[in-house]
């Protein structure tokens, strides 16, 4: 039996007042915010070490679970093809906390949840994208 060997990523659901996802934007595809766990890094470590290095906040007002996917495409790693769970946390902002591009070439954008569903087809699985779909 072949063992598969897995990439862990660390991702935030945010939502503002009026129920709409925040999406990052680059030339290649939509996403949630978020990224990939450092070796020796813990889950809240990573989470905020990605947000602020792609939409500069600094802190949260809270976070909880919100739901466990194994993402749709495999990534290259080394000489073989991963593949990458993802760990969504729905993370509320605090006021002073205001979103913004951190990486070139990526925008943010607030979407409706039924568009956040449409654009995350390509990374995330459907039944993670009709979960996001039935967000208000």
């Amino acid at each position: 039996m072949t063992e598969q060997l897995f990439q862990i990523g660390i991702k935030a659901l945010i939502q503002n007042d009026e129920h709409q996802i925040l999406l990052l934007k680059s030339q290649d595809y939509w996403d949630i915010p978020g990224g990939r766990m450092d070796q020796g890094e813990d889950i809240e470590a990573a989470l905020l070490r990605e947000l602020h290095e792609e939409i500069g906040v600094d802190h949260i007002a809270n976070n909880q679970l919100w739901d466990v996917a194994k993402a749709v495409k495999q990534l290259p790693y080394d000489d073989m093809m991963t593949s990458l769970m993802l760990i969504v946390y729905h993370v509320q902002l605090p006021a002073d906390q205001i979103p913004r591009s951190c990486e070139p070439g990526v925008t943010l954008h607030w979407v409706s949840p039924e568009q956040a569903a449409d654009y995350l087809k390509n990374k995330y699985p459907e039944a993670f994208r009709q979960a996001i779909a039935q967000l208000s």
